[in-house]
C-alpha cells in the first residue's frame, strides 16, 4: 500500500515539474516590450534582434543588424517607428509603426465599427492593385485586417505582409517585409504571434455618445439670461402700458363733455346695448386696441354670476386696466353664443403667450443691438 502512495506521488510530482518546466521554457523564448506612453506591450522571440525608440547607443544589437545609431534614431522617429525586429539571420524584418490623428481617435477601436463599415475598409484595402489578398481577422478581441502584397522597389522585388489594427484611437500597423523571395508561412506566423502578442493596460471602447455637463450647464445659463432678460422688458412695457392707460382714464374723468347734445347716443331703444357700449367704448376700435392692451399685460376678464332667467352675465376683470374702480362690472351683456371648450382654451393661450414672448424677444434683441450701434457711433 505505501508503495502505491509513493509511486502516485512521484507520479504527480514529475508532472508538476514537467508543466513547470515547460512554463519556464515558454517564457523564456519571447521578449517582452513595453511602451509606457503607448500604455502598451509586444513581445518577440528571444532570438531575434530588436531595436526600439528606447534601446541605448552603443547597444550590440545594432552591430548585430549593421546599422548606425544615430541614421537608425532619424529613420524611426521620421516614420513613426516604435520597434523593427530583425530575424537572427536578417532574412526578414518586422516593424512597428503608431500613429494617431483626427480620424483614428473617431473610430476608437475596429472592433467598435459595424460590419458594413469594416467590409468598406478591406475593400479599400482590396482596391490597392498591389495588394494580391486581404482578409479580417480577430486576435483577443481587437479586429486586424492581415494583407499581403508585392511592390518594386528599383530592379528588387518586395515582399510584403501587413497587419494593422485601431485601438484606444491609435492605428498600429506590423510589416513583415522581405526581399527577392516571397514570405514563407513560419515568417507570417512569426507576423501572426507578434500582432496576437500586442497588450494594452486599458482598452476603451465605445459605448455610446458622452454626456456634456459643462455645455448642458452652459445652455442653462444662456436659457436663463434670456428669460431674465424677457421678463426685464416684458415688466417695464406692462408697467409703461398700463400708466398710459391710467393717464387717459384720468384725463377723460377730468374733462367730461360739455355739451351732452354733441355725445352721439350708445344705444337707442330699439337697439340693445353691444358689449362694448356696456363697457363705455364709443366704437369697436377703441375697445379692441384696450383688450389688446389688457390681452398684452396679462390680464383676463372671468364670469362673476350668471342669470339664467335674463340671459345675462355679470363679470369682474382681475386687475384689468380697463376697470372702473369696482370690483366687477356694473353693466352687463348678453352671453355669446358660442363658447370654446377647454383644449381649445387651454392651447389658446399657450399659443398667445408664446406669441408675447417671441413678439418681447424680438424687442430685446432689437434694442440690443440698437445700443450696440450707439456705442460704436460714440466712438
Amino acid at each position: 500500500m505505501r508503495t502505491h502512495i509513493t509511486r502516485i506521488s512521484a507520479l504527480v510530482a514529475l508532472i508538476a515539474i514537467t508543466v513547470f518546466g515547460f512554463a519556464i521554457h515558454a517564457s523564456a523564448l519571447d521578449d517582452t516590450y513595453r511602451f509606457d506612453s503607448l500604455g502598451m506591450s509586444i513581445k518577440f522571440p528571444k532570438s531575434d534582434n530588436v531595436i526600439t525608440l528606447d534601446t541605448p547607443r552603443g547597444d550590440e544589437v545594432f552591430g548585430a543588424v549593421g546599422l548606425d545609431y544615430d541614421e537608425t534614431m532619424t529613420a524611426f522617429k521620421a516614420a513613426d517607428i516604435y520597434l523593427r525586429a530583425y530575424a537572427p539571420d536578417n532574412a526578414y524584418q518586422i516593424s512597428m509603426t503608431v500613429t494617431k490623428d483626427e480620424n483614428t481617435a473617431s473610430v476608437n477601436n475596429y472592433a467598435d465599427l459595424t460590419s458594413a463599415d469594416r467590409k468598406s475598409i478591406l475593400d479599400t484595402i482590396l482596391a490597392d492593385e498591389s495588394v494580391s489578398s486581404a482578409v479580417e481577422v480577430k486576435r483577443n478581441s481587437n479586429i486586424f485586417f492581415d494583407s499581403e502584397q508585392q511592390r518594386t522597389v528599383g530592379d528588387e522585388t518586395v515582399y510584403i505582409n501587413l497587419s494593422d489594427t485601431v485601438v484606444n484611437g491609435m492605428q498600429i500597423d506590423l510589416m513583415l517585409q522581405k526581399s527577392d523571395e516571397p514570405i514563407t508561412a513560419d515568417e507570417a506566423k512569426a507576423l501572426s504571434n507578434a500582432a496576437s502578442s500586442l497588450g494594452f493596460d486599458k482598452i476603451r471602447r465605445n459605448t455610446g455618445p458622452v454626456f456634456d455637463w459643462w455645455r448642458l450647464l452652459l445652455w442653462v445659463v444662456i436659457l436663463a439670461a434670456i428669460s431674465i432678460a424677457v421678463t426685464v422688458i416684458y415688466r417695464r412695457y406692462n408697467t409703461a402700458n398700463k400708466r398710459k392707460l391710467e393717464e387717459r382714464r384720468i384725463r377723460r374723468a377730468a374733462h367730461p363733455l360739455q355739451d351732452e347734445s354733441e355725445a352721439e347716443p350708445a344705444h337707442t331703444e330699439s337697439e340693445p346695448m353691444t358689449f362694448e357700449e356696456s363697457l363705455g367704448y364709443k366704437d369697436d376700435e377703441e375697445f379692441n386696441r384696450r383688450a389688446e392692451a389688457d390681452e398684452m399685460a396679462g390680464y383676463d376678464i372671468n364670469v362673476r354670476e350668471r342669470d339664467p332667467a335674463k340671459g345675462i352675465s355679470y363679470f369682474e376683470d382681475e386687475g384689468s386696466s380697463i376697470d372702473d374702480g369696482t370690483d366687477y362690472f356694473d353693466t352687463y351683456f348678453e352671453e355669446p353664443a358660442e363658447k370654446r371648450t377647454k383644449s381649445q382654451r387651454f392651447f389658446s393661450a399657450i399659443g398667445t403667450n408664446i406669441k408675447i414672448a417671441l413678439k418681447h424677444t424680438g424687442y430685446f434683441f432689437k434694442n440690443l443691438f440698437k445700443k450696440f450701434i450707439g456705442l460704436f457711433k460714440r466712438r
